[in-house]
């Protein structure tokens, strides 16, 4: 079976394709995963080949390169793929398109969110619409608040999109009692501050201009709490200059890209997610299974997994005086701050882990296969 996604950069589209291979039955299944174009910056390639998949990139050069298509029929054919998953919205074109070419089923993740679809330019849009209607046989969704809305926007019938939750290494974020997690605070602040952790792409979706400001806020009532900002982005020196601007620069840690996020994770004191749009985040599973309390803005599926005032805290997107005021209640209530923590870890555990994940989609693939 092939995995096409559009790069195998770092994001959480692209890091999803590592767990899959984790945990997929190698025995039943004969992975491989195909990107259009080498990644950009950082790469998950050398993740996926020393688990022993075979890793291609097609070096597209366009959303239109018939070359590349070719290519893809020929890789599908002369490795005598079955059934083909895409992610991402050029893979789902050009896999869709693949597929029916070559007469193997296709299923289609949709890692975005309505607000994503609708900013494609009008070919891009008209072209994700057409190949699902036509050459898709399954659209999955990362949660059931968006099922109906995704199979709106691409006009299919709603039997044809399934509902399957994102999954996480839970072992590979959950750390024991004996974590030393003062020295991975003091490695990164310089000291044992309360640390307050953000983890996602320096975007205009993930808005860290809204979390700077609740910083801000924060500073005034807990000068105490540092905000360490885990990724990389186009808003990099933007950020850094309302950071200073705001008088808060050293309170605010732009850690950039770590390979270490789960050591991060288990260190923090919480976990924020600020996004204006979500489908349903990767980084909100992993903190959760590293037992952060989590505070994030209650958008997408958001909320099918972190349950307001048991398992975390929700509130509005673009607020930070209510952002500001969450994070607070718990660095000043460090007893809520466990307790929802640990809520927060045994909710995913049950719900949202590799192994419950990876069964779905193999039972999916069963499915269609036998069709």
């Amino acid at each position: 079976m092939l995995q096409l996604i559009d790069h195998l950069g770092n994001g959480g589209a692209e890091r999803l394709q590592v767990t899959f291979a984790a945990g997929i039955d190698r025995a039943r299944f004969d992975l491989h995963v195909c990107a259009l174009r080498t990644a950009p910056g950082l790469s998950i390639t050398p993740e996926l080949r020393a688990l022993g998949v075979p890793v291609t990139e097609l070096e597209q050069r366009n959303a239109y390169d018939i070359p590349a298509l070719m290519s893809l029929v020929s890789y599908i054919r002369r490795n005598r793929i079955d059934i083909i998953h895409t992610h991402l919205l050029a893979s789902d074109i050009m896999g869709r398109m693949a597929g029916f070419l070559t007469g193997r089923p296709v299923v289609s993740t949709i890692h975005n969110s309505r607000e994503d679809l609708d900013a494609e330019p009008p070919r891009r849009q008209w072209l994700e619409r057409w190949t699902a209607r036509l050459m898709a046989r399954r659209l999955i969704v990362v949660s059931a608040l968006l099922r109906e809305e995704i199979a709106s926007w691409f006009g299919v019938p709603l039997k044809r999109v399934v509902t399957i939750p994102n999954g996480v290494d839970i072992e590979r974020f959950h750390r024991g009692a004996d974590f030393d997690r003062v020295s991975v605070r003091r490695e990164l602040l310089g000291g044992d501050y309360p640390m307050v952790i953000n983890v996602a792409r320096w975007t205009p979706q993930k808005d860290q201009r809204t979390l700077i400001e609740a910083a801000r806020i924060v500073a005034e009532a807990r000068p105490d709490v540092r905000f360490v900002l885990v990724g990389h982005g186009p808003l990099h020196d933007d950020l850094v200059a309302q950071a200073a601007e705001a008088g808060i620069s050293d309170k605010v840690i732009f850690a950039g890209f770590r390979e270490d996020v789960a050591d991060v994770l288990a260190a923090g004191d919480l976990f924020v997610l600020s996004s204006l749009w979500e489908g349903m985040p990767l980084a909100l599973l992993e903190a959760m299974a590293a037992g952060c309390a989590t505070v994030s803005t209650n958008v997408g599926g958001v909320a099918q997994v972190l349950q307001d005032k048991i398992t975390g805290l929700l509130v509005p997107p673009a607020d930070p005086p209510a952002l500001a005021s969450a994070i607070l209640r718990y660095v000043n209530e460090p007893q809520l701050k466990r307790q929802h923590g640990e809520a927060g870890y045994l909710w995913v555990k049950e719900h949202y882990s590799m192994q419950a994940w990876v069964g779905k989609l193999e039972e999916l693939y069963r499915r269609e296969l036998r069709r």
